[in-house]
């Protein structure tokens, strides 16, 4: 496993659309109570861990 990730990673393992991804990679950056986010220029890289964790956990609408 990867130890950090990219958005087309979450998109592929949500199985989400590309915007939909982005959004809640945003989502997670503003609010930091979901997963860390690290941006790195106009990148966001996602440790695997906390995104991990926090799937697992995820009890949905």
């Amino acid at each position: 496993m990867k130890k950090v990730m990219t958005a087309k990673d979450i998109q592929e393992i949500l199985g989400i659309c590309e915007k939909t991804a982005y959004d809640l990679i945003r989502q997670a950056l503003v609010t930091g109570s979901m997963f860390k986010v690290i941006k790195v220029g106009r990148l966001y890289k996602i440790p695997s861990q906390p995104f991990f964790d926090w799937l697992d956990s995820w009890e949905g609408c």
